[in-house]
Formats: C-alpha cells, sequence, structure tokens
C-alpha cells in the first residue's frame, strides 16, 4: 500500500521530457546550424558530414531551439555518430565561442574509451573516462545530459536494443548559460578527419525527475 502511495506522488515527475530541439538533416539540408572551423560541412543521404581538416584539425557546428542557442540551461541531448576518421567524435552542450573552456563528450578511437573533457580551446584536461570500443566505420549514440553543475554522458552501439539506464562519465563545473548544442569531431594536424552525424535530439528534464527519483522507483520495485 504504501508502494502504491509514493508511486502516485511520484506520477508527476515522471513526465515525458519535453522535445526542444531535433534535426534528422532528412530535408537535405544543415539549415540553422552555425559552422565554425574550417572543414566542410555537408548533407549527405541525410546525415550531416563533417570531413576535411587539412586547416585546422577540428569541426565544429552548434545549434538550439532559440536561433542557435538553447532556451533553458538544463536538458539532455543524444545524436547518432558514424566516426570515419579521426581520433575524437561527439558533442558539447551549454556550448559557447566566448567562454575560456567548453565541456566535451567523445567516443576516443587512440583511447577505446568514452571521454568527459574540459577544452580550453588550445588545450585539454580530462574529467573523467570509461572504457568503451570505439570502430571506426560503426554506428554510435551518445547522450549527454546537464542539470545544474552536474555533467554525466553514455554511449552504446546503435544496434544495440537499448540505452543504457547508468552514466558512464560524469563531472561538476560551473558553466551555467544554457549555450547551444555543438557536434564536434577532431583529426590529427596533418591527417584529414571524416565524421557524420544524425537524428540530433534535444529534450528538457521534467522538474524532480532525477537520479534520487529513479533510485526510490529501483528500490520499490526491485529493479
Amino acid at each position: 500500500m504504501h508502494q502504491i502511495l509514493l508511486l502516485l506522488l511520484l506520477i508527476p515527475a515522471l513526465s515525458v521530457s519535453p522535445t526542444l530541439f531535433y534535426d534528422d538533416f532528412n530535408d537535405g539540408t544543415a539549415d540553422g546550424w552555425h559552422e565554425i572551423s574550417m572543414v566542410e560541412y555537408e548533407v549527405v543521404d541525410g546525415m550531416y558530414w563533417m570531413h576535411g581538416g587539412y586547416e585546422e584539425n577540428h569541426g565544429i557546428s552548434f545549434n538550439g531551439d532559440a536561433a542557435g542557442f538553447m532556451s533553458v540551461p538544463d536538458y539532455s541531448a543524444t545524436c547518432l555518430v558514424l566516426p570515419e576518421t579521426g581520433t575524437f567524435f561527439g558533442m558539447m552542450i551549454r556550448f559557447r565561442e566566448d567562454t575560456p573552456y567548453n565541456l566535451m563528450l567523445v567516443l576516443s578511437e587512440p583511447h577505446q574509451s568514452l571521454r568527459l573533457y574540459r577544452w580550453h580551446w588550445t588545450t585539454i584536461e580530462i574529467l573523467d573516462h570509461q572504457p568503451f570500443e570505439v570502430n571506426l566505420g560503426q554506428e554510435y549514440r551518445i547522450r549527454f545530459e546537464v542539470s545544474g553543475t552536474d555533467y554525466r554522458g553514455r554511449a552504446w552501439t546503435d544496434d544495440s536494443a537499448d540505452e543504457p539506464d547508468w552514466w558512464m562519465v560524469s563531472a561538476t563545473d560551473t558553466l551555467s548559460a544554457p549555450g547551444s548544442v555543438a557536434l564536434f569531431c577532431a583529426g590529427l594536424s596533418d591527417v584529414s578527419l571524416s565524421c557524420l552525424f544524425d537524428d540530433v535530439d534535444v529534450t528538457g528534464i521534467p522538474e524532480g525527475f532525477n537520479t534520487a527519483t529513479w533510485a526510490v522507483l529501483k528500490t520499490l520495485f526491485g529493479r
């Protein structure tokens, strides 16, 4: 009986997260995306392709639900990532060009891991990492989420049945402006890069629906 009463109290917090921004590139364009580094950007077969990189060794493109920026500071972003050439493949959230650094979640092919970095534009600082097999030419999905000062991420192969329910990497940071969702790919200084992205999906985080809520549910129902 007590379990049922507590569940009824939690139901309002279990509402579906609202979609804030979505792009599957099926219209054949990347309208609204702001491309800020000197690589090639184009939509091919319904996927957003970054490639080139001889002048610069990284590609960045950002967007959001409010003229290229996010309207709220707390949100959860997912996308499909298909790495082809390079070292790091992933995304940034609360991204801004005018900050001294940004937080980056990437699949690292050289390290065979999922990595959370603080990127100071010219240097990077690793905050957390988790072993994860990264194969060039294979599709993955990643989720990068921020709530308050908490940043967390996970990754899974696109052919997996379900998204994992646990966070692989996490860190805290005081970046507070909503910023933008940014797609990112990095190569070596003298080697071109190539990565395709798809199904960029950004949702809000319902108020009161957090890790503690999940913990209560799992305790109650033994899952």
